[in-house]
């Protein structure tokens, strides 16, 4: 086999040596990029030498621009599974496949969701701080138990159905709305008719939808209003899904008990984020989907998708954002 037969580059500073692995037994040359990545950077690494497939690790953003100066393109590997960084619908023009890697970090996600959902629900930061003070108030601070509250999922996807599995083992009832409502399995959620019943009977909000032009910001005053008093909002998903001004004002007014946030709109924050001073909001940077196992995962997947690809194996549908290409790749 020829070597050096495809250039894979990484938009980042370092990749599991499985999946290094995997790339070169297919003869590619993997090349990583550390540092600051801009897009200009980016635009010129690509010039360079043909580039047959991205492995994405971050950003910059896949514009139409760097889809245009990589004209050898064959494949866009995410390492994770939001896509609202690539231009989908200029890569499918160019018949470049649009991969994610598959449900590599959907038990961290899951499990971090739920981490969200006692700690929330048992006050836990709260807690922590009263009895660092000094104070052992038995009687007088109480939490909330799972059993028997009702969890409304937004979305359903493999994140999704991961936390209704281990939601149910709380004895929690489990409601999810979602655009593909065959997606929703009827042994692990009911289906809930809209997204405007679902925040009216749910105790908890959770957010495992995909950011898009049609859910950017749409956990809105409006949104936030149509929840129970006193219910709690979790986002693992995307920052840009809520408006974190209106997230702020409802946790200030009191109308939410609580809020935990894995995403912002801007990260980090700027230190007179509003939401910084917002009480009872737990806030973690970035990192539900990284673990130890979810960035092996992660990483040998992408590679996978990629080796499928250029190698001419068996591509997963499943990780495919772009499906109606594959009626185009050779068999």
């Amino acid at each position: 086999m020829d070597k050096n037969k495809f250039r894979v580059l990484v938009t980042g500073s370092n990749l599991v040596s499985a999946a290094v692995a995997k790339l070169e037994s297919i003869g590619a040359t993997v090349e990583l990029m550390s540092g600051k990545i801009t897009a200009e950077r980016l635009l010129k690494e690509i010039a360079q030498s043909p580039t047959h497939a991205i492995l994405m690790r971050g950003n910059p953003p896949i514009t139409a621009a760097v889809l245009e100066a990589a004209p050898a393109l064959r494949v866009i590997a995410k390492h994770g599974v939001g896509v609202d960084s690539v231009d989908v619908e200029a890569a499918t023009k160019r018949g470049v496949l649009v991969m994610v890697a598959g449900d590599a970090n959907a038990p961290a996600v899951a499990e971090m969701t739920m981490g969200f959902v006692l700690a929330l629900s048992r006050e836990m930061m709260r807690f922590d701080a009263v009895a660092r003070s000094g104070q052992w108030n038995r009687e007088r601070d109480h939490g909330t138990e799972l059993r028997g509250r009702t969890l409304g999922l937004v979305g359903f996807g493999r994140i999704g159905r991961r936390v209704a599995e281990l939601a149910r083992c709380f004895g929690v009832h489990v409601i999810a709305f979602s655009r593909s409502p065959m997606s929703i399995d009827a042994k692990l959620a009911h289906k809930a008719e809209s997204l405007e019943s679902l925040l009216a009977e749910a105790d908890i909000v959770s957010l495992h939808c995909p950011l898009d032009s049609t859910t950017r910001g749409m956990m809105d005053r409006r949104a936030f209003g149509l929840m129970k008093p006193g219910a709690m909002f979790i986002n693992t998903a995307r920052g840009a899904l809520v408006d974190e001004t209106a997230l702020a004002e409802a946790l200030t007014s009191g109308h939410l008990r609580g809020a935990a946030l894995d995403a912002l709109v801007n990260e980090p924050p700027a230190p007179d984020d509003p939401l910084l001073s917002a009480p009872n909001l737990i806030l973690t940077p970035h990192n539900a989907g990284i673990t130890f196992g979810a960035v092996e995962r992660m990483g040998e997947n992408a590679a996978e998708n990629i080796v499928a690809v250029l190698f001419g194996g068996s591509v997963d549908p499943l990780n495919v954002v772009n499906r109606s290409l594959l009626e185009t790749q050779p068999k």
